[in-house]
């Protein structure tokens, strides 16, 4: 059996290092090119003749595939290397972007965002993995922050960038700068020296195949199924926020996302440290509470001052939530599944928006966009049922124990 041992360099001792800012700017391009096709795919499908639940799909294809994609790009990157799935990966978006510009049929589209996720998986997956090479374990938590941050910040300028260059111009437009915003974040990434790995041969290791269990951590479920069903609503607001506005009149709908990304940049590092001090339930409690009241409030906006208050609360309970959510997921599992419980997690958010997608848009399509975020916040609600129900009977199972060793003694 084949065992991948990483060499360490005396680079990853540090973290602002050339390669971890080279990682930081490229991820931070590529989420932007990429994600911008999100608000403003449903836009175009409707103005070719889909409907409200076709308008949905473009989001949600890309996200099934990537989730197929994920699992299995992380072992091949061991195994091929990452620079050529990096490259791989990053060609296929490319390709495929340029593909729209000669396709109109829905269909046809589809089919193309189904590969395109493809391409989608590979990349953020490789990424991610670099992001661990380079990074020292002593700044392993700090590194990682800031590897997230660079995607919210590439999610939320592209999904504002996307609203108004969609209203200035038309989707060839759209695609012509994802296209340039990916290649740029390609040729960044390309100046990154990747971490070399060697092959240790074990003899005595029996050969064995990935089974289900390799791919997920049973630990990390229960967090990764609560991000499940708070990335339904997200994932609802990312997909329709752009015909939202159209139907109630609100222009300049992009600022919702400034708003947002905002409250997250403002709430992660206090969140951070309530959760390394207080435990998970003083941050995600609260958080769930912001992002009901949220999406409530966004269900009536009605005006340019009541979104920006909506996208307040709920990126302040989103900030809150769900890097929390994923902190727990970790805490949760041995020191040898780490990053399998980071991969049951991440897939969680992946499953969370492609069945948000089909599922709030055929909810559209029989009422309107104000109605569907007010019953998205039934999986919320939900969302609050099973952590509270997990909570109670934690601490039931805790005193119970206590009880069991004062008679014991």
């Amino acid at each position: 059996m084949m065992e991948i041992k990483k060499v360490e360099s005396s680079e990853t001792t540090t973290l602002w290092s050339r390669n971890f800012l080279l990682l930081l700017f490229g991820n931070f391009f590529v989420y932007q090119g990429i994600l911008m096709l999100i608000p403003t795919f449903p836009l175009y499908i409707k103005q070719i003749g889909g409907n409200d639940l076709q308008a949905s799909l473009p989001f949600a294809v890309v996200s099934i595939s990537a989730l197929i994609v994920r699992s299995i790009s992380g072992n091949a990157a061991d195994t091929l290397g990452r620079r050529p799935l990096l490259i791989a990966g990053m060609c296929i978006l490319i390709i495929f972007n340029c593909s729209y510009f000669v396709v109109s049929g829905i269909s046809i589209i589809l089919m193309l965002r189904f590969c395109q996720g493809i391409g989608w998986g590979m990349t953020s997956t490789v990424l991610a993995t670099i992001m661990s090479d380079i990074v020292s374990a002593k700044r392993r938590g700090e590194g990682t922050g800031y590897f997230a941050l660079s995607i919210i910040l590439g999610t939320s300028f592209a999904t504002v960038l996307g609203i108004e260059a969609m209203k200035r111009y038309n989707f060839d437009v759209i695609l012509l700068i994802s296209t340039i915003l990916v290649g740029f974040g390609m040729l960044l990434t390309q100046g990154i020296s990747i971490t070399s790995v060697k092959k240790v041969y074990k003899p005595n290791a029996a050969k064995q195949g990935i089974s289900w269990s390799d791919l997920f951590e049973k630990s990390a479920l229960l967090p990764a199924f609560l991000c499940f069903l708070h990335s339904i609503t997200f994932g609802g607001i990312m997909s329709f926020i752009m015909l939202f506005g159209q139907e109630t009149g609100i222009e300049n709908v992009g600022i919702y996302f400034i708003g947002h990304v905002s409250m997250i940049l403002i709430s992660r590092p206090f969140a951070g440290k309530l959760f390394d001090r207080k435990g998970h339930a003083f941050v995600i409690v609260p958080g769930v509470l912001f992002m009901i009241v949220g999406l409530f409030m966004l269900s009536y906006a009605t005006s340019i001052y009541s979104l920006v208050a909506a996208s307040l609360c709920y990126g302040l309970g989103y900030g809150a939530a769900h890097p929390s959510l994923q902190a727990w997921a970790i805490q949760r599992a041995p020191a040898e599944r780490k990053g399998a419980a980071n991969g049951t997690f991440l897939s969680s958010l992946d499953l969370g928006y492609a069945i948000g997608a089909v599922l709030l848009g055929l909810i559209a399509t029989h009422t309107n966009y104000a109605t569907m975020y007010r019953i998205s916040i039934l999986f919320l609600l939900g969302f609050a049922v099973i952590y509270g129900y997990h909570l109670i009977k934690s601490k039931q199972d805790v005193t119970n124990e206590n009880k069991y060793d004062e008679n014991f003694a």
